[in-house]
């Protein structure tokens, strides 16, 4: 596998790591969206599902290595795997092919606690048992966020999260939970969006007059940079696009890089905005052949 592809936002580096490419419904990526428009774009196969990506960004300063998301991972089962056609997933080969080993990561920032942004936090040994993916880190997540995985007694939200307790189980100790905004390290901040869940956050990176946002599943693809493209997954879909307006617009206005969480071509992207319209400008593509295809 070739290093990551990398961006330099002041003193930091950001690697784009991927835990491979999935597949999943584009109905539900693209909710009350018509499939002739989001098709265009994202071509569905014949079980109406789309490519995506597991953008998981590596932010590295010194000896601070900070994985933002970790896909899917491979603890799904051979019935889950089928339905989103993925494997074992890439994340750990690809922090091998920078020379790094999971021992090396310090911090995890996790957005949100879906199976295809937490998976990764475990791996699956070929006994069965499942053990924390990167040993020596720090868990970075909304307490709110952990409470609703684990507590809800609403059938939608219990069915989004009953993947929790084999992510979480075997990392609890590592788990850092926070409420609101902070800063993991100087420099680089988890700060709460909404919208997608409750309590979902995004990463942000600020150095040297530059700045970096990984918008996770705000926009989660170039697509949904559109006002009214939202995945049906989204609880509160006005938040979401309150969000990711203000958010755009931030980064028109400052230069800043935004990457996308599930984006199949583009890891990263600086936004410009023409006679209104919000465009890709400079971009950190991703490689042909990703997933092996």
């Amino acid at each position: 596998m070739e290093a990551a592809r990398q961006l330099r936002i002041g003193d930091f580096t950001i690697a784009f790591l991927s835990d491979g490419i999935w597949r999943n419904d584009g109905g539900c990526m693209f909710g009350v969206v018509p499939r002739e428009l989001w098709q265009r774009e994202h071509p569905a196969d014949d079980q109406n599902r789309i490519r995506l990506n597991l953008t998981c960004p590596l932010i590295m300063r010194g000896s601070d290595a900070i994985v933002v998301d970790t896909g899917i991972g491979n603890r799904l089962s051979a019935v889950e795997r089928k339905i989103f056609d993925h494997g074992e997933g890439w994340l750990i080969d690809g922090l091998r092919a920078l020379g790094m080993e999971p021992g090396d990561i310090t911090h995890v920032i996790l957005s949100h606690l879906h199976f295809d942004h937490c998976g990764g936090i475990v791996r699956r040994r070929e006994s069965g048992a499942l053990e924390a993916a990167f040993p020596r880190a720090r868990i970075i997540v909304q307490r709110g966020e952990i409470e609703v995985a684990r507590e809800s007694r609403n059938e939608r939200l219990r069915a989004a999260y009953r993947h929790i307790a084999d992510c979480l189980e075997p990392v609890r100790a590592m788990i850092e939970a926070i409420e609101g905004d902070a800063e993991v390290v100087p420099g680089v901040s988890a700060i709460v969006s909404g919208g997608h869940t409750a309590d979902h956050q995004v990463a942000v990176v600020r150095s040297g007059g530059e700045s970096f946002v990984h918008l996770a599943d705000i926009v989660p693809t170039r697509s949904h940079m559109r006002g009214p493209w939202n995945q049906a997954y989204d609880l509160d879909a006005i938040r979401t696009m309150e969000q990711k307006a203000d958010y755009l617009r931030r980064a028109v206005a400052e230069r800043w890089w935004v990457s996308f969480a599930h984006d199949e071509r583009v890891f990263a992207a600086q936004v410009t905005n023409d006679r209104g319209r919000l465009v890709l400008g400079t971009t950190v593509e991703v490689p042909p052949g990703l997933d092996g295809l």
